[in-house]
C-alpha cells in the first residue's frame, strides 16, 4: 500500500509542477519537435574451436566448429519528441539477436524472419525535482546501460558482465528517478521500481527495485558507482524467495582511454533444489549465489581512426556449491571466462569495423559425483561492422 501511495504521489507531482511551468515559464521560442535516430551492428563470425560438452548460454554456445555466418545481432530505431522544454518522450524499437544454436529463438518470427520489439517506451518530466528526471514507461535500468555500458563503449562487441550472464535487464517497465546531488553534480543516484519483466508482458506481480548512487572524481573522469536491487521470486511451486544483487563498478576515461572494473554478486534466495543422496525422497532448497567480475581496456592508436579494445570477465553461477550434494536437473555445471580483443577502425565518422576475438572458457565441476567432464572452450574469430545514424 505505501509503494502504491508514492507511486500515485510522484505521478501527481509530475503532473502539476510540469502544468504549472507551462502555465507560468512560457517559452515563446519552443516549439514541439522530434527526432529520429539510431544505429545497427553485427558481424561476419567464423567458429575456430567449440566446448564438445555444449555448455552455455551465449551467441556461439552450442554451435559446431567451422560454422560460419553473417548477422546482424542489433537494431535500434529511436524516436525522441519534445512536448515542452521539460517533458520528453522517447521510442526504441529493436532487434536483439539471440543464442543462434537455439532451436527456440524469441528473436525470430514462426517463419523464420527477425522480429521487432518494444525495448523502449516512456514519457520524462525533467525539474519536478531539482537536478532530476522522473520517467514513467518502459526505460534501462541502472544495472549498466547508464553508466558501465556507455565507459566500456564496445556493446557493438559484448554486453557487460551483468547483462551477459543474464544477473539482470536492460529494459524494464516502472516508475524511475534519476538525479544528481550538488550544484557541482559529483554524486548521482538512480532509483526504479519496476515490473521486473525486462521488456515481456508481466507474468506475476513481484516487482523490482533498483538502485544505484555513484560520485565522480579527477573533474569527472573517475566515476565510482554502487548499485543495490532487491525482488521476491517463486522460484518453486510451494516455496518463495528472493533476489538480492550488489554490483561495483570503478571507470576511468579520458579521451584517448577508458578503463574498468565491475564486481558483482547475486544471493538467490531458495533458488536450488538438492537431495543428500541420490535417488533420495526428500529435497532441500538452497541459495545460489552467483559472481563475477569483470576488467577492460579501451585506447587510441591513431586519433578519431584507429583504437583497441580488450577484456576480460570471471564468472562463477554458484559460490556455494558443495560436491557431497545431489543437485536437480538443470544445475550449472561450469565456471566460465569470457575474453575479448580487437581493433576499431572508423574509416568514415559513425562507421565502424572491426576486427576481434571472442572467446567463452568453462571450468568444468564434478556434479553428483559424475564424471568430471572436459574443460572447454568456444573461440570465434569476427568482422564486427557498427553503424549509427543521425547522431
Amino acid at each position: 500500500m505505501k509503494k502504491s501511495v508514492l507511486v500515485a504521489l510522484l505521478l501527481s507531482l509530475a503532473t502539476l509542477d510540469a502544468g504549472a511551468q507551462n502555465n507560468d515559464q512560457q517559452d515563446t521560442s519552443f516549439k514541439p519537435s522530434g527526432e529520429l535516430y539510431g544505429y545497427v551492428f553485427g558481424d561476419y563470425a567464423f567458429k575456430f574451436q567449440t566446448d564438445e560438452q555444449k555448455r552455455g548460454a551465449q551467441q556461439y554456445s552450442g554451435l559446431k566448429k567451422d560454422y560460419s555466418s553473417f548477422n546482424i545481432r542489433r537494431l535500434y530505431l529511436q524516436y525522441r519528441y519534445r512536448f515542452t522544454p521539460v517533458i520528453s518522450s522517447h521510442i526504441t524499437l529493436a532487434h536483439e539477436s539471440g543464442t543462434e544454436a537455439n532451436s527456440n529463438r524469441t528473436d525470430l518470427l514462426p517463419d523464420g524472419n527477425r522480429s521487432i520489439f518494444v525495448k523502449h517506451a516512456y514519457i520524462q518530466f525533467d525539474q519536478v525535482i531539482s537536478r532530476a528526471a522522473i520517467v514513467l514507461g518502459q526505460q534501462a535500468t541502472p544495472t549498466f546501460s547508464r553508466l558501465s555500458e556507455t565507459i566500456w563503449h564496445y556493446r557493438s562487441i559484448e554486453k557487460t558482465v551483468t547483462d551477459m550472464r543474464g544477473i539482470s535487464a536492460s529494459s524494464d517497465l516502472g516508475l524511475g528517478v534519476y538525479g544528481k546531488i550538488g550544484k557541482k553534480e559529483r554524486w548521482g543516484y538512480d532509483v526504479l521500481y519496476a515490473n521486473n519483466s525486462g521488456t515481456k508482458f508481466i507474468t506475476d506481480t513481484h516487482k523490482k527495485l533498483y538502485t544505484s548512487l555513484y560520485t565522480y572524481f579527477f573533474d569527472k573522469k573517475l566515476v565510482v558507482q554502487v548499485n543495490y536491487e532487491y525482488n521476491r521470486t517463486l522460484p518453486f511451486s510451494n516455496i518463495s524467495g528472493n533476489t538480492q544483487l550488489v554490483k561495483a563498478f570503478m571507470g576511468y576515461e579520458t579521451a584517448q582511454t577508458s578503463v574498468g572494473v565491475e564486481v558483482f554478486k547475486q544471493f538467490n534466495k531458495n533458488a536450488t533444489l538438492y537431495r543428500h543422496a541420490a535417488g533420495a525422497v526428500n529435497s532441500f532448497s538452497a541459495r545460489n549465489t552467483a559472481a563475477g567480475i569483470s576488467a577492460f581496456y579501451t585506447g587510441t592508436i591513431q586519433s578519431e581512426k584507429l583504437n583497441f579494445f580488450a577484456r576480460i570477465d570471471w564468472f562463477n553461477p554458484d559460490t556455494n556449491f558443495k560436491p557431497d550434494r545431489f543437485y536437480s536437473e538443470g544445475y550449472p555445471s561450469a565456471k566460465e571466462l569470457f575474453a575479448t580483443i580487437g581493433v576499431d577502425y572508423e574509416p568514415v565518422k559513425n562507421i565502424h569495423f572491426m576486427p576481434n576475438l571472442w572467446l567463452n572458457h568453462y571450468e568444468s565441476k564434478s556434479i553428483n559425483r559424475l564424471n568430471t567432464p572436459k574443460n572447454g572452450s568456444d573461440i570465434v574469430g569476427r568482422v564486427t561492422f557498427y553503424y549509427l545514424f543521425n547522431k
